[in-house]
């Protein structure tokens, strides 16, 4: 009779699972249709985070299933080969599958939890881009071209502004808050020309990927565009409060308020004509969006 019941359930589960796979396979697809008329759109701030942050929503569903069935199914599988088994050998089977499904609701429990936190901490940066995006949004109406999450191969460029003082690469950074040490500020980060001072330690977090991601800008500008500019490049952290005590450095370490100044302050350096037509380049870059 308990070998039945335990047949069903697994018959069940099985059931169960190739519904959810047949219901979130058509989710995923179902996204294909499209209008008679489909124009291609400029990418928005954080576009590459909205994608991941979309795929991983799709799976969440088939993510949680797995999790939380997985281990039913191993323990409920490892009852019914105890249960076959002569008497002498069931008791020693069931610990055996009492144990694995115990490591299996670890394991997935795990699993299930790095998905939440990939999750949260895609969310929280594709807010950070859309802070910055609003930050900047008013140099458009100074004659500069903004364009947001830049495709460049295997990274991306979060954000490039081009106007009459220049190019420049923004590289956003958001980053939670952690615990001050004695003496420091819990909403600062201090910039000294070479290391990042956080409340909690120091570091170069994203200082050489600011520069990396304005040389490989400054090729792409020379290569594709023809045009032999040297990006600024500028990093810049949501919800901080910037200080940089170091003037002349590399790399313009702001808060996101402070970037219109900065592009402000530059001389002039590009004529009109120059504006317009890196800025159509890079239009075809980013115009890749389907409707």
């Amino acid at each position: 009779m308990l070998a039945a019941m335990l047949l069903a359930l697994a018959l069940y589960l099985a059931a169960y699972a190739l519904c959810l796979g047949l219901l979130w396979f058509w989710r995923v697809n179902r996204r294909r249709e499209r209008p008679p008329v489909a124009p291609t759109l400029l990418r928005g701030p954080g576009e590459s985070l909205r994608w991941r942050l979309q795929r991983l929503d799709d799976a969440l569903l088939l993510h949680a299933f797995g999790a939380a069935f997985l281990p039913m199914g191993v323990f409920v599988g490892g009852l019914m080969i105890a249960l076959n088994l002569p008497a002498a050998d069931r008791d020693a089977a069931m610990l055996g599958a009492f144990v694995l499904f115990v490591l299996t609701l670890f394991f997935s429990g795990r699993w299930m939890l790095q998905k939440f936190t990939l999750r949260r901490d895609c969310h929280l940066g594709l807010l950070g881009e859309k802070i910055v995006a609003e930050a900047i949004a008013p140099l458009a109406a100074e004659g500069c071209r903004i364009f947001h999450d830049v495709p460049a191969g295997p990274f991306n460029l979060d954000h490039v502004v081009i106007g009459p003082t220049g190019v420049f690469a923004i590289e956003t950074k958001t980053r939670r808050a952690g615990r001050a040490l004695a003496g420091r500020r819990p909403d600062e980060i201090v910039f000294d020309g070479a290391r990042l001072a956080y409340p909690w330690g120091e570091d170069t977090f994203g200082l050489d990927q600011a520069m990396h991601r304005a040389a490989w800008l400054a090729t792409w500008l020379r290569d594709k565009a023809g045009e032999p500019v040297i990006p600024v490049p500028i990093l810049t952290f949501p919800g901080w409060n910037v200080t940089t005590t170091a003037a002349g450095a590399e790399v313009q370490v702001v808060s996101p308020s402070a970037i219109p100044g900065v592009v402000r302050n530059r001389p002039p350096s590009l004529a009109p004509a120059q504006v317009g037509h890196i800025a159509r380049q890079l239009e075809i870059l980013c115009r890749d969006v389907e409707f």
